[in-house]
This record gives C-alpha cells, structure tokens and sequence, in this order.
C-alpha cells in the first residue's frame, strides 16, 4: 500500500499513521481497531425493549409525580411519553453498539 497521498502519510519514521481531513481509513471486512493492542471490552447486555402505549397527545413537560397512593405521573400522555422516549434511547444505543461491533471497535456480546 502506498502512503505518499497527502490526505493519508506515514509520519517520518513510520511510527504515525496521519490521515489528514477528507482522507478515509477503510477498514476491511474482519479488520480491528485496538488501542495498546486490545480490543475493547463487550458492552453490557442489552435489555428487553420496553414495550408501552403510544401517547395520544406527546407530553414531553413532566410534572412531579404525584403524591397519592400509588405515586404516580399526572397524565397518562406523560407517563406514556416517558416510556418512549426511553424506548427510542433503547433503540437508538442498539443501534449504536451494533455500529462499533461492525468496526470492530467493540467485541460483540
């Protein structure tokens, strides 16, 4: 492979790999990346996805709970809209961690 693109170089010595901005670094099928020479350590376990009732009207202003046997939230579009929003973090860190498995970042649990 030739080095001697100025987007990508090999620093003086060849101990540096520099890829300048607008260079890629294709990693191929298979290939890692570590640091000190160890891949990262799997991420915790995922959970099951929290199923929940879609809220009619989105009610994203949380109040305090209320106070009364059982604690509860106000509206029923509150505690609905909590439930997906924590439902979206779910999905949204999968999809995140299966990014960093398919760079290899990360190993796969």
């Amino acid at each position: 492979m030739a080095l001697n693109n100025t987007l990508v170089h090999m620093e003086q010595g060849g101990g540096t790999l520099t890829i300048e901005s607008g260079g890629v670094l294709d990693l191929r099928s298979g290939a890692l990346v570590k640091a000190a020479g160890t891949q990262a350590s799997a991420m915790t376990a995922q959970l099951t996805t929290i199923t929940h009732t879609a809220p009619g009207t989105p009610d994203y202003a949380i109040q305090n709970l209320t106070t009364t046997t059982p604690y509860g939230f106000v509206t029923a579009d509150e505690g609905n809209s909590v439930l997906k929003v924590i439902a979206n973090l779910q999905t949204r860190l999968a999809e995140v961690e299966a990014i960093l498995e398919n760079l290899g970042l990360c190993a796969a649990n």
